[in-house]
């Protein structure tokens, strides 16, 4: 439940964008976001990691789920191992903008925007493993300690 909240933080704050600025193709670059997102859902669904999440969000919608130690330890390195992944994501995007960015050196009108994608990229890569995935993570490690505590 906590993964599906921070999706939803992330698409209010975009709405939030698009209702005060009424810009919300200028802050928004959709070949940086898929730059991330598509290899993302791939790894989600090829990997464990991406297994143990998807039966997290369908545990999450039950009432009174009770989640063992090890389902959270597993879903704790799940968290981990797709914030690394989404970290790499995004660097790989910033070094193949940067590449990209290089092209224009001599032509300061294409250089500036492209320099800025660059790092919209790593924002983005940065905003979903921290806004999305390290919540989830911050709770099963809590979950796990609140039951080692008790036992």
């Amino acid at each position: 439940m906590v993964l599906f909240l921070g999706f939803l933080f992330m698409v209010f704050m975009f709405a939030i964008v698009f209702i005060f600025t009424q810009f919300f193709s200028v802050f928004v670059n959709f070949p940086s976001l898929v730059l991330i997102l598509v290899p993302l859902l791939f790894f989600l669904l090829v990997t464990k990691s991406g297994k143990v999440i998807g039966k997290y969000i369908k545990t999450s919608f039950q009432k009174n789920y009770a989640y063992t130690i090890i389902e959270l330890k597993e879903l704790s390195a799940a968290i981990k191992h797709t914030v690394k992944f989404i970290l790499a994501a995004g660097g790989f995007g910033f070094i193949t903008f940067v590449i990209v960015c290089l092209g224009y050196i001599g032509s300061n009108e294409k250089f500036g925007p492209n320099l800025a994608i660059c790092f919209i990229t790593l924002t983005y890569s940065i905003a979903i493993a921290f806004f999305v995935f390290f919540p989830v993570q911050a709770w099963a490690e809590n979950k796990i300690n609140s039951l080692k505590n008790n036992d």
